[in-house]
């Protein structure tokens, strides 16, 4: 029984971290666009804050809810589970501290700011994804291999 609970909540994270997954390489060419067309950063800023409240956010918490279940659905979490916990823990990390930049840019442009301040808050945004990918890789790696070794 504990085998059908683990191998559903091992799907449903799986599921969840995909579509978030897709949500942010979606953000990432939406953040990517003004750098070319900086007509578009107003345009991207509002985008990517609405995108965050609605979608990234909720699917933020699925997957931290699901892991969580995951991780004390297993009798013995190994050292490399642990790891793969400490990336998955950095993804996450890394992502809420990018949707709290994506939210106060978007409330500065709010207020009608414009300028530098808004375009430094972009790159940084763009920073948050490159090391977010490295940290989400790297869990992806592990907890691939695990799944390989539940499949036999």
């Amino acid at each position: 029984m504990q085998t059908q609970i683990v191998d559903v909540l091992a799907m449903v994270h799986l599921m969840v971290l995909s579509l978030w997954g897709g949500v942010v390489a979606t953000e990432a060419v939406v953040e990517v666009v003004p750098f070319r067309r900086p007509e578009l950063h107003a345009a991207a800023i509002r985008f990517h804050y609405w995108i965050d409240l609605l979608v990234e956010l909720p699917l933020v918490v699925a997957v931290i809810a699901t892991g969580v279940a995951l991780a004390l659905s297993i009798d013995h979490l190994s050292g490399l589970h642990i790891i793969k916990i400490l990336f998955g823990a950095t993804a996450v990390t890394v992502n809420l501290f990018c949707i709290l930049v994506v939210v106060r840019r978007g409330r500065h442009l709010d207020r009608g700011e414009s300028g530098e301040p808004l375009w430094r808050a972009s790159r940084i945004v763009l920073g948050c994804f490159a090391a977010g990918l490295l940290a989400a890789a790297a869990a992806a790696t592990l907890g691939f291999r695990f799944a390989m070794e539940r499949l036999g």
